[in-house]
């Protein structure tokens, strides 16, 4: 039995896809953070952060996003981690990581007035350079791979290109950064990306 406490946006969409690439059922019980549902107790046992996404496996309880992706690959589909090197997972934790430390929390600045939650001009404006700075970095790499961790898509997609659905939700203009345009057209062409968004 696996339950997955979140909706299918922000980082919680990472969980439903991973889910969906890997055909597992799954209950999706609403939890209604406007009324503060995820600040009481009932939980708050499950998760004492008071944060999304939170997953309970046959009693086992996992938070934080990416943990509950690699989680479920570890369980359930470790060919979604490719080759399992030395090289090859450094690789896989290389850019993720930059991604989720990159890029992530300055895209989900910018997305914030999405939920009511705008960034002050000054948060908005260092979100900005800081995309300035790390996307060129990712388009290098993605120009000459066609996923993360070369030509196998992984976890480490899951994770960095649900990260980038913060930035369409603004708009945010990638016509500079071809090879990443690409990388996200291949990752969302997956019949299971268009089934995590449908629900």
């Amino acid at each position: 039995m696996i339950t997955l406490y979140g909706g299918r946006m922000g980082s919680s969409f990472r969980c439903h896809w991973m889910l969906a690439e890997l055909g597992l059922e799954y209950e999706n019980p609403k939890l209604d953070m406007a009324t503060g549902e995820h600040k009481k107790p009932e939980y708050l046992a499950i998760n004492p952060a008071g944060q999304v996404p939170a997953m309970v496996h046959d009693g086992f309880v996992v938070t934080e996003s990416a943990a509950i992706v690699h989680y479920l690959a570890e369980k359930h589909g470790p060919q979604f981690f490719g080759p399992m090197n030395p090289e090859s997972h450094a690789t896989l934790l290389r850019w993720e990581l930059f991604v989720l430390l990159q890029a992530d929390k300055y895209f989900s600045t910018l997305a914030s007035k999405t939920w009511g939650m705008p960034a002050t001009p000054e948060q908005e404006a260092t979100a900005n350079a800081m995309l300035a700075k790390s996307l060129p970095v990712l388009e290098g790499w993605l120009s000459k791979n066609e996923y993360l961790v070369g030509a196998e898509f992984t976890v480490a997609d899951v994770v960095a290109r649900s990260s980038f659905l913060y930035g369409e939700a603004v708009q945010f203009d990638l016509s500079a950064f071809p090879s990443i345009q690409a990388w996200i057209a291949r990752c969302s062409a997956r019949p299971a990306f268009a089934a995590a968004k449908q629900g």
